[in-house]
């Protein structure tokens, strides 16, 4: 092939590289924009009157009340993500610990349970101050363990010891009465 025609392919390889690079990154969506939770599912209004901590999503409970309760040193805790789900690690004289809480306003204690049960979690049946919940542990051989609340759709922690030797199911379930405290 003369150097002439290998020009021309190389420019029109480019181009038709462009051209499908372009077309492939466009599209048109069909629908109209909606706000959140302007849809067909029903919101749980009587969240904030019912569960007042829930809508304060990571800050519910300050980084010391989280350090005392996994028996760490509130100067080492620190948030590790902030979201839909809301993490932090902490250093306890036994070693490090992750701690994650969830809230889904359109979830279900029912929903976390099937999960749960195709995962072979253990999973026991609580009344964690006064609200059903569900406790859940993982074969996990450093015990991690987590709680998860039917209040306001579904909240949960989990507490993930990096060693063993800690009752991250007391600590889950102590972070959980605070979360559901009615007074805030």
């Amino acid at each position: 092939m003369s150097r002439r025609y290998r020009r021309l392919f190389a420019g029109l390889a480019t181009l038709l590289a462009a051209a499908t690079m372009l077309l492939g990154c466009t599209r048109t969506v069909e629908g109209a924009p909606a706000m959140a939770g302007s849809g067909d599912v029903p919101r749980n209004d009587d969240s904030e009157r019912q569960y007042p901590n829930l809508l304060k999503e990571c800050e519910v409970l300050t980084e010391d009340i989280l350090a005392e309760t996994v028996g760490a040193d509130p100067l080492d805790i620190q948030s590790t993500f902030v979201g839909a789900v809301c993490r932090w690690q902490a250093a306890n004289p036994a070693g490090l610990i992750d701690i994650t809480r969830f809230w889904f306003e359109q979830g279900s204690l029912d929903n976390e349970r099937e999960v749960a049960q195709k995962l072979e979690y253990q999973i026991e049946n609580r009344s964690v101050a006064g609200v059903q919940s569900i406790v859940m542990r993982p074969n996990d051989p450093n015990g991690s363990c987590g709680v998860a609340s039917d209040a306001g759709g579904v909240v949960g922690w989990w507490v993930n010891p990096q060693a063993p030797g800690m009752d991250a199911c007391g600590m889950a379930i102590k972070l959980m009465e605070l979360t559901l405290a009615t007074a805030s």
